[in-house]
This record gives C-alpha cells, sequence and structure tokens, in this order.
C-alpha cells in the first residue's frame, strides 16, 4: 500500500544576493521552499490552493499541477549531499509518498488521494534552482542520471487531502512506459532505443 507522507506547499520568495559573484549564490526567485501541511488542502485544476509557482514557464499548469516524489528516494540524496535526516519537501515537492516509486509509477496511472483524483503525466526534470538549494552545482544531473526525478501529476477531479491518506491506484496504464524508464530514454537515448516505440505510442504524456 501506498500513503501520502507529507502535503507541502510554497510561496515565491526572492533568495540569494545581487552582489552574489558565484553563480549558486546569485539572486534566484523560487517556491522550492515549501512548508508541510497538518490539515486538508484543496486542489484545483492548477494546484493546490496557497501553493505557488515562480518560473510559469517551466513549472506549473494544467499538465504540472502537483510535483510528488517518492519517500524512498530520500536516502539516495542524503547519501549524495553528505547529509542526515533531509526535510520532507527537500526537492520541492508538493507530496511525499511512500510506497511508490519511478519503477512502479507509469505515465497514465490514476491515483486517488482523500478525494483528489490526479493521473501521472510525466516526469519532472530537475532544474538548476535544486543546485543553489542545497549548494551543489551537480545536484541536478545527479537526480536526472540516477531516474529518481519524481513526477508531476494533473487534476482529474478537484478534491482534498490531508498527511496520511492511502494513496489509492484506481487506474493502472500497464501498456505505459514507467517514469524511470522515460527519464533513462531521455538522458541516454541511444541505450535505450528499444523503449521508443512505447514512448511514441504514449497519449497522456504532454509536450512539455
Amino acid at each position: 500500500m501506498a500513503f501520502l507522507k507529507a502535503l507541502l506547499i510554497g510561496k515565491a520568495r526572492l533568495y540569494g544576493s545581487v552582489a552574489a559573484t558565484d553563480e549558486l549564490g546569485k539572486a534566484w526567485r523560487s517556491a522550492i521552499f515549501k512548508s508541510a501541511q497538518t490539515g486538508e488542502i484543496y486542489a484545483g485544476e492548477l494546484g493546490f490552493e496557497g501553493d505557488e509557482v515562480a518560473d510559469t514557464k517551466h513549472h506549473g499548469g494544467v499538465n504540472k499541477a502537483v510535483f510528488a516524489n517518492s519517500l524512498e528516494n530520500y536516502p539516495a540524496w542524503e547519501a549524495y549531499l553528505g547529509l542526515k535526516n533531509l526535510p520532507l519537501g527537500a526537492m520541492g515537492e508538493n507530496l511525499t509518498i511512500s510506497g511508490l516509486d519511478e519503477n512502479s509509477v507509469n505515465v497514465g496511472d490514476v491515483h486517488k488521494i482523500g478525494s483528489l483524483v490526479l493521473q501521472v503525466t510525466q516526469p519532472r526534470k530537475p532544474c538548476f534552482k535544486l543546485a543553489k538549494r542545497w549548494g551543489n552545482a551537480n545536484l541536478a544531473k545527479e537526480i536526472f542520471a540516477t531516474g529518481l526525478t519524481g513526477w508531476y501529476y494533473k487534476v482529474l477531479e478537484n478534491g482534498s487531502c490531508r498527511a496520511g491518506c492511502e494513496v489509492e491506484i484506481l487506474q493502472k496504464n500497464e501498456n505505459a512506459l514507467s517514469v524511470m524508464q522515460i527519464n533513462k530514454l531521455f538522458f541516454n537515448p541511444s541505450e535505450n532505443l528499444d523503449l521508443l516505440p512505447k514512448f511514441r505510442a504514449l497519449e497522456v504524456l504532454p509536450a512539455s
């Protein structure tokens, strides 16, 4: 069984310094820092109430309304960063889920959490803001290389959920690629050409 371990939302804020000379320290605006919520939060077509998106060109929108990550990924990130007890939401996710990961989640799968019904649309493409948050210039590249990216949902039915809710699998898209398979295809296409026919046949993967 899968469960929602944390539900997180955040506001867009400015970080860093305009006077900084190193890339990691330069000013940047993001909503990647999110806070765990204890009560029920409602989500509509564009995501959870109270959650903001700083870069609407690359994040947010109907097909990236909710970002989820697997709790099982945290030991790998802690080892890579040399840190212990990373807080849930460390990668900027809205949902930290136990019992599901990139290998078990397929594009097109439909999940129900509380009264909220979601459909998996695509892997998350890690960006430079993760590097800035954790002070590691290679973090985004490492996440992409390992395939531990998390995944995006679109909202099929508006609703509410809270930490502790079961994540029910309403529909399993058995003929689709898993999030991990798509990550492998994107990261190293020449070694994963066998996945191309299934990838081209995907009906739910958005253009970006």
